[in-house]
């Protein structure tokens, strides 16, 4: 599980959304392909360890379980999720993944909050050529988890990376804005160039919803909820703002008020 649950959560929650009522959504389409996988919704659970893959439903999973127990991850569905560490380790999972044909490597770098005083990590960054190096050994695209800034987002980009995954645990001891707080700068920066995704906790499909309203492409979503209960969420939001594709997802779903402030 991830741990930033609380600060996301309560900024998810004051993103507020419009009713559009004066329109003729009745069907949504919310499917998505990515990284050659068909999804249903916009969306990919994050498993915990023990977890297996739901037949023919993708999901992203932790590599070290993927190298382990491929007979229990069918690796075509299972994106690796490979943990920051020393070049020398991720050199030859990246390999070990490549031969399993995983469809997408993402690279973790929240753990980097866990450094002293505040955990016992070892500070490892990483810089723009440890990412082109890694990227150059993947046989498939790479994505790097744990982006906290426009800046990290841009670097990644240069080094070729075909996505980030906006994810503010980084940022917890020191007080970091929120994932969905950060993902409007993050869109800025970098699209066009790389794929901006979310990652985080949700509570329902509508948290679904707000992060593709300020610029995600898709969600990695730490949650209980079943993943049926989450899509079933998520059309019943985008009728509610009168969108029937994902392309119709965007900032007027928003509210904000002109004359805010003004008394």
């Amino acid at each position: 599980m991830l741990l930033m649950p609380h600060r996301d959560l309560s900024a998810l929650g004051d993103l507020l959304l419009v009713p559009k009522l004066l329109h003729d959504v009745h069907e949504v389409d919310s499917r998505l392909e990515l990284l050659g996988l068909r999804l249903e919704g916009p969306f990919l659970p994050l498993l915990e360890p023990g977890d297996r893959v739901h037949p023919g439903r993708p999901s992203v999973v932790e590599a070290d379980a993927i190298i382990e127990l491929s007979d229990r991850h069918p690796t075509d569905l299972a994106l690796a999720l490979l943990r920051n560490d020393k070049m020398g380790l991720l050199m030859p999972k990246v390999r070990a993944l490549t031969d399993l044909e995983v469809p997408g490597i993402v690279l973790d770098l929240s753990p980097l909050a866990d450094t002293p005083p505040y955990g016992e990590r070892e500070w490892r960054p990483r810089t723009r050529e440890d990412l082109a190096e890694l990227r150059a050994a993947a046989g498939c695209p790479l994505w790097l988890f744990g982006v906290c800034s426009p800046a990290d987002a841009e670097v990644a980009a240069e080094a070729g990376l075909e996505g980030v995954v906006v994810y503010a645990g980084a940022g917890r001891h020191i007080g970091g804005p929120a994932t969905i707080e950060l993902l409007p700068d993050v869109f800025d920066a970098v699209a066009g160039m790389t794929g901006v995704y979310a990652g985080g906790p949700v509570q329902s499909g509508v948290d679904v919803f707000r992060y593709l309203a300020v610029g995600a492409e898709a969600v990695v979503v730490d949650s209980d909820r079943a993943p049926a209960n989450l899509l079933a969420e998520f059309h019943y939001a985008m009728r509610l703002t009168g969108c029937r594709t994902l392309a119709d997802i965007g900032y007027d779903a928003v509210f904000a008020p002109l004359f805010g402030g003004l008394s």
